[in-house]
């Protein structure tokens, strides 16, 4: 475990695999609520004979704090430069599972050849307000606590004992401010970094339409259907995810 302090005196978690900075750099990036323990870490091993591997936890999230009044997209691509700066990396292949992946695309945008290759797992980009709504109702803490009490724990172990619940009302508040403040098809219609718009089939939360209709939006998209996957990051299968991102991010470099 490392950690890099942002401007604004917030600690970010961090974890390095390979000390070669010759070799290519892949950023895992965890989704909403999640954390490095968690998740991309089973993948590490499969992946690090081919990259110099990079985890870290979103501000707020896992062993990051968050000294903002609110969890913002914004802030947290900041961050990832910022750590990026820190460690020399220039360019980097990243993947991330949900909200991960949507601050990949976002840190695309923002600096487009820095980033090599993005894989979005299970990421929302169409907000609607009845989708908001709805995942708001479920990111109620007290409701969470009583009704889901394993995930509950889960939360508990992965933020800690008081954090969990300010980050899942966080969580409420940032889908909310993505309805109408968040990423649209005209922002990346000209976007021309190689990105892979990976789903189940199955997914609870992202209809195959959505995830199929993003990547015809990208210049330079594909698409990956994960035959019986649902959106938990538990359901994603090693195989065949492992092979199509090795092969997906080698095809990617410059």
């Amino acid at each position: 475990m490392s950690t890099w302090t942002a401007d604004d005196n917030t600690v970010i978690n961090y974890e390095l695999y390979g000390s070669d900075s010759a070799r290519e750099t892949l950023l895992l990036l965890p989704g909403l609520l999640g954390s490095v323990s968690r998740q991309w870490l089973n993948f590490v091993p499969l992946l690090s004979p081919d990259f110099r591997v990079v985890l870290m936890d979103l501000r707020g999230h896992g062993r990051s704090g968050n000294n903002a009044p609110a969890l913002q997209t914004d802030r947290m691509v900041k961050d990832i430069v910022g750590l990026l700066d820190a460690l020399q990396i220039t360019a980097v292949h990243i993947a991330g599972y949900n909200l991960g992946g949507y601050l990949g695309l976002q840190l695309v945008l923002s600096q487009p050849r820095r980033v090599q290759t993005l894989l979005m797992h299970a990421a929302k980009f169409y907000w609607t307000q009845e989708a908001a709504a709805k995942m708001r109702a479920q990111l109620d803490p007290d409701d969470l606590a009583a009704k889901v009490p394993t995930y509950a724990d889960q939360l508990v172990q992965e933020h800690g004992g008081r954090q969990w619940r300010i980050l899942v009302r966080q969580a409420g508040d940032l889908i909310s401010y993505l309805v109408d403040h968040g990423l649209t098809e005209g922002m990346i219609k000209r976007v021309q970094t190689p990105i892979l718009v990976s789903v189940g089939d199955r997914d609870e939360l992202i209809p195959l339409n959505e995830a199929q209709r993003l990547s015809r939006m990208l210049p330079n998209g594909r698409l990956l259907v994960l035959p019986g996957v649902r959106h938990p990051y538990q359901t994603i299968p090693v195989v065949p995810l492992i092979p199509m991102m090795q092969e997906f991010h080698r095809s990617g470099r410059k």
